[in-house]
């Protein structure tokens, strides 16, 4: 049952991350239709972000008091509404309302998935899960892309945004169906996270500011900056700045799905791995997020070097690659090291702090471009060099902080390591 709760989870990821790229894929004709300019064009997507960051955290709270699984199907029903809405869209404000509306129900989705997986899975079972659930996200961003690019083409941006609606509105009837939990409670191998710990609402800001807590969210800045200028911008640099038909763009951002897929899976996996063998996070999760990060940084400063079209597509691919792995690992991070009970509301803040660069990243590309006037390249290399910074800076914040973990409470620590020297004391006994 588990596995099917956890299909549910990756189909609620790829209409998630669906109803997020069809914006960025639709730019042209909306854009042509609405007589819209680069910068107000990134105004759109940064008003979707501004939304997100208010749904998070008013969303986010309500793990705290209600079942997830109902709170999904809210969240879905919510969707519904906003893309159907797309019929009366005739101006830009109009654009933006819809966006807004949607980025509001949207905000809460990895809280609320986070929350429902941890039913299900236990921490050692997380890596993998999680990674398989936020494959979904790829697979929304990427492989949809040919039928989306085919449903715009073909029927028309208003009608594929309908079309979406309706998707959402079929998971959440399905999902209805389905158990809250499972029968047996989980039994958990690693007793000192502080994932197996529940504490009052009230130590939510300590929780926050745990420095390496912060670090995480500051990964989540950065990937959320990143997912928003490939949603938002990376049609148009492949199409404008690589010269690829629209086409061709679409099949290439699919076959840069189908390796993060794989990749963020197996990076899930091999941390599970690690995690299992070693007990100890910076030996498993935080060795490959630096990992993550560094590769990442190489490969996007490359593309503002080299001027062939087959390796500008290699070297994004293999950044692109590395951002789909991102949010997995510090998704499931989240549910290591933060209290249980707390999850959602964490995360759901966090999703708000990441959205400040939904809101401000595709502006500032945006404006980037529009600054470097007819040389366009230049405008894009400028805004794909934040990128390399934000990621060398969220990799040195990580090993600056590794050893700044929450576990469980000083007063538990010390119980369990008195019991732990009991037992040893016991055995020396019995020999």
């Amino acid at each position: 049952m588990r596995w099917v709760v956890l299909g549910f989870l990756f189909l609620l990821s790829v209409l998630n991350y669906t109803d997020k790229s069809v914006l960025g894929l639709a730019a042209e004709p909306i854009m042509s239709e609405l007589n819209l300019s680069y910068d107000q064009f990134g105004l759109v997507g940064s008003s979707f972000f501004a939304a997100y960051a208010v749904g998070s955290i008013v969303l986010g709270t309500l793990t705290y008091r209600f079942n997830s699984k109902y709170l999904l199907m809210m969240i879905a029903t919510g969707w519904t509404i906003s893309l159907a809405s797309a019929y009366f869209v005739e101006t830009l404000p109009h654009l933006i309302l819809l966006r807004v509306v949607l980025g509001f129900f949207e905000g809460s989705t990895l809280g609320f998935c986070l929350v429902h997986l941890a039913r299900w899975f236990t921490s050692a079972q997380r890596g993998v899960a999680t990674a398989i659930m936020t494959s979904g996200t790829t697979v929304g961003t990427y492989l949809a892309a040919p039928i989306l690019v085919m449903g715009i083409t073909n029927l028309g941006w208003q009608h594929t945004f309908a079309m979406l609606g309706v998707a959402s509105f079929a998971w959440a009837l399905f999902f209805f169906f389905m158990r809250d939990e499972p029968k047996q409670p989980l039994v958990e191998d690693v007793k000192s996270l502080a994932s197996n710990k529940e504490v009052p609402f009230k130590y939510i800001l300590k929780v926050l500011f745990n420095p390496y807590v912060l670090s995480i969210l500051v990964i989540g800045f950065v990937s959320m900056w990143i997912t928003t200028w490939v949603l938002t911008w990376a049609p148009t640099y492949l199409t404008q700045i690589v010269g690829l038909k629209q086409q061709s763009m679409s099949l290439i951002f699919a076959g840069m799905g189908i390796a993060g897929t794989v990749f963020a899976i197996c990076a899930g996996k091999f941390t599970d791995v690690l995690f299992k063998k070693n007990k100890s996070l910076i030996k498993s999760y935080d060795r490959v997020l630096v990992t993550v990060l560094l590769v990442g940084a190489a490969s996007y400063a490359m593309t503002t070097i080299v001027s062939s079209p087959v390796l500008a597509c290699i070297f994004l691919g293999v950044g692109l690659i590395m951002n789909t792995s991102l949010l997995p690992l510090n998704a499931a991070i989240k549910t290591l090291i933060i209290p249980k009970n707390l999850v959602g509301s964490v995360t759901g803040i966090s999703l708000a702090i990441a959205s400040m660069a939904g809101i401000i990243g595709p502006w500032i590309t945006g404006y980037l471009i529009t600054l470097a006037g007819d040389d366009v390249r230049s405008g894009f290399n400028a805004g794909v060099l934040v990128i390399v910074s934000l990621y060398i800076v969220s990799a040195i914040v990580l090993l600056a902080t590794r050893k700044l973990k929450i576990t469980a409470t000083e007063k538990e620590d010390a119980s369990r390591a008195a019991e732990e020297d009991q037992m040893n004391l016991d055995i020396v006994v019995e020999q």
